[in-house]
């Protein structure tokens, strides 16, 4: 009798689909860095090992990153390029912290300067409210902002 209680009725996400959905965020981050897929798809582990971590591809102006993991190494300008304005800016110390927002997402970034740039030493998306939302889709959402949103 509990187990026809247990399942999608009891509010909890299908295990099953929240993996699915980390494993393709992985993937995305994995293949932005190197270039290639390390893992099969569906594969949930196993004895791959990731390819060797390449510079960071340059950015298309007006084209949103495929992956937060694309955007570390880029500069501000690059970025900016990208994704528009961020929509709050700070210093703190030698850093800069940006935060661009959309209606499902955030993404954060922090840029260091090396020589006379500042680069994306750490970047993070995560969704705005209680809904799930994949890396790739909260960057189309970003990118796709109009300019000065």
């Amino acid at each position: 009798m509990l187990a026809a209680c247990a399942g999608p009725a009891d509010g909890l996400p299908d295990r099953s689909a929240v993996l699915d959905e980390v494993m393709r965020n992985y993937r995305a981050s994995l293949i932005a860095v190197s270039g290639e897929n390390p893992l099969p798809a569906g594969a949930a582990g196993g004895k791959a090992e990731p390819a060797a971590v390449q510079p960071a591809m340059a950015l298309r102006p007006g084209v949103p990153p495929a992956s937060v993991a694309s955007l570390r190494g880029q500069t501000g300008p690059a970025v900016r390029a990208a994704l528009g304005q961020p929509v709050f800016r700070r210093v703190e110390g030698p850093a800069e912290i940006w935060l661009y927002s959309g209606q499902r997402c955030q993404l954060d970034l922090i840029l260091y300067p090396s020589g006379r740039e500042m680069l994306v030493a750490w970047a993070a998306a995560r969704a705005a409210g209680t809904g799930r939302v994949t890396e790739e889709a909260c960057l189309r959402e970003l990118g796709s902002r109009p300019p000065g949103a």
